[in-house]
């Protein structure tokens, strides 16, 4: 199960930036994140980012129906795809879910359709003829300093092909090569790819996908702390402090069959 994690306090909610050299923590000990997806087979991170008008949108549904003047961090929400004609063709991407998400689904269907392997493409985003499938939205609120423990995504409830949106703020995921996973490379003479963890700067409205090796050989994770040390564009030597906002992930996963059952541990 992931746990949400706490780090130091922050007075600002505004949106990520370049800090100041007056306000700067101490960098020794944060890790430098890349800004490209790492060799990770199945992780998939677009150089492209969704519109600022829908993350204005998504964002604007979200606070007033789910955070603003509420004392909850977390909100899970559930939809099912349909193959009755009868239907709209909204209903393919989860009959259930909130209109401003089924848009999004949408966006996601059209901007990732030329960075990921078509075969990963039809499972996210199913034809009108694919077997109906459950699947879930989860929206997590982070605010500066908060994070996420390492952890794999729970096998026994959800299936490959994970989502993940950052809107409103930027953050660095850290993922790691599972203990067994890590056992299995120790022949490997590639030492890029023998790494056992990477650092990876998620900007405001990117998009990743979680699949296969990166879905079940690693955890990920998102370390609680107020600032993030980020290489600078283009891969060169100067590196960037930047400051965490309060942001918003959502998450879309499909259930697999069974498992859309309301109740248990939640991961």
């Amino acid at each position: 199960m992931a746990l949400r994690t706490a780090g130091q306090a922050q007075s600002s909610d505004s949106d990520s930036d370049v800090d100041s050299l007056f306000d700067e923590p101490c960098t020794s000990s944060l890790p430098v994140a890349i800004r490209l997806a790492p060799p990770i087979p199945g992780l998939f991170v677009p150089p492209v980012l969704l519109s600022q008008e829908l993350e204005d949108q998504i964002m604007e549904e979200c606070m007033r129906l789910y955070f603003d003047g509420r004392d909850v961090n977390q909100i899970m929400l559930f939809g099912r795809t349909t193959t009755d004609l009868r239907e709209d063709i909204d209903a393919r991407m989860g009959k259930g879910l909130p209109s401003f998400l089924i848009q999004l689904l949408h966006q996601l269907s059209t901007m990732l359709q030329p960075w990921i392997p078509c075969d990963l493409h039809d499972h996210l985003f199913p034809s009108r003829d694919a077997p109906p499938r459950a699947r879930q939205a989860i929206l997590n609120l982070y605010r500066p300093g908060e994070g996420i423990s390492p952890h794999v995504d729970l096998l026994n409830r959800f299936d490959d092909g994970i989502i993940g949106v950052s809107l409103s703020g930027s953050c660095v995921m850290s993922f790691e090569r599972v203990a067994e996973a890590t056992r299995d490379m120790k022949q490997c003479n590639d030492l890029e790819d023998n790494q056992k963890r990477w650092d990876l700067y998620l900007p405001e409205r990117s998009v990743l996908v979680l699949s296969k090796d990166a879905r079940y050989s690693w955890t990920h994770a998102i370390p609680g702390r107020t600032h993030d040390l980020v290489e600078g564009e283009d891969g060169n030597q100067e590196h960037h402090l930047i400051k965490r906002g309060t942001r918003l992930s959502i998450t879309f996963r499909w259930l697999l069959q069974g498992a859309d059952i309301v109740g248990g541990t939640e991961g």
